[in-house]
């Protein structure tokens, strides 16, 4: 993959972490039982990590021209489809969704320079934990769903990010 290429993937998977944090957020927000609350919340926090971890990557290749006010717009857009929609139909939605996302992670850290793995990696770990909730969701494991997302957030990157 060229360098044009290469950047404008991680500029994409930068605003893919803005507009997921909104998006969980804002199903959160709008979340009638609490356990889902807390499960939105927790993958709205992730978000933001993973974000928070991408920046300095982002600084370093020079990636400007990121509307981070449109990323919002458009995870607040997204979570506004799916209001009323079942957790059934939204977990299933979902896994089709993500699926796609943990395959171009994936192959973004397996092609990423020496430099930028390990940022890489932790861009694919998260999506894969985010899969695998839905997958546990779906499967009748909610008390189970959530584990891997948890052992991923680190609560120090999370103090200014409630």
């Amino acid at each position: 993959m060229n360098r044009t290429d290469y950047i404008a993937r991680i500029k994409a998977a930068y605003e893919g972490e803005l507009f997921g944090e909104a998006w969980f957020a804002a199903m959160a927000a709008d979340a009638m039982a609490p356990d889902r609350r807390r499960k939105l919340a927790a993958m709205a926090q992730l978000e933001y990590q993973t974000r928070m971890r991408m920046m300095p990557l982002v600084t370093r290749l020079g990636i400007t021209g990121i509307d981070e006010a449109a990323q919002r717009e458009k995870g607040i857009r997204l979570a506004r489809e799916h209001a009323g929609q079942s957790w059934p139909a939204f977990i299933s939605w979902f896994i089709e969704e993500i699926a796609r996302f943990v395959t171009l992670y994936d192959e973004m850290e397996r092609t990423s320079t020496e430099e930028d793995a390990a940022i890489l990696a932790e861009l694919a770990r998260h999506e894969r934990a985010l899969l695998e909730f839905a997958r546990l969701e779906a499967a009748g494991r909610p008390d189970r769903s959530l584990e891997r997302v948890l052992a991923l957030l680190d609560n120090r990157d999370c103090v200014n990010n409630p």
